[in-house]
């Protein structure tokens, strides 16, 4: 018998394992990483907001990972017209039994320049539980030594 639970137990963290998404994967695959202070692949993102300003389509995953390491991903695409973002808690073991995916669209992606931060918010979003901004994204100054506004 415990040879069978010994079984149960591995192959249950196999599986758990399995659905994970850790940084190194989400770097691997492209996704702008936003570890809480690290920002990796940023390059993507300003490729992304060049992307926009000449009104061109294009698409960027942003992955937010919490303070527990779980992460939420952050699909954000651009039409030439109008921003559609899907968030999708499934791969953060924290979201328990919540909706796993949202998608909204928004008008505009704005950027604000702070004494300590740059932010990028969505606004003019429509969803019928969210509000009419979005935060996309925050990231600490001295974390980009070569960011242009």
């Amino acid at each position: 018998m415990p040879k069978k639970l010994y079984f149960l137990l591995l192959l249950g963290l196999c599986l758990i394992a399995g659905c994970s998404y850790d940084s190194e994967k989400a770097v691997k695959n492209g996704d702008v990483i936003n570890m809480n202070g690290p920002i990796f692949n940023f390059d993507r993102f300003q490729d992304f907001l060049e992307s926009v300003e000449e009104d061109e389509a294009a698409s960027v995953r942003i992955t937010n990972y919490t303070l527990e390491g779980s992460p939420t991903l952050y699909n954000l695409s651009f039409d030439g017209a109008e921003f559609n973002l899907e968030i999708d808690w499934s791969k953060n073991k924290e979201w328990g039994d919540n909706p796993r995916k949202m998608s909204m669209s928004c008008t505009e992606l704005i950027s604000e320049e702070g004494q300590q931060l740059f932010s990028y918010t969505l606004e003019g979003c429509q969803h019928e539980s969210a509000a009419d901004r979005f935060l996309l994204l925050n990231i600490l100054k001295e974390q980009i030594d070569d960011h242009e506004h």
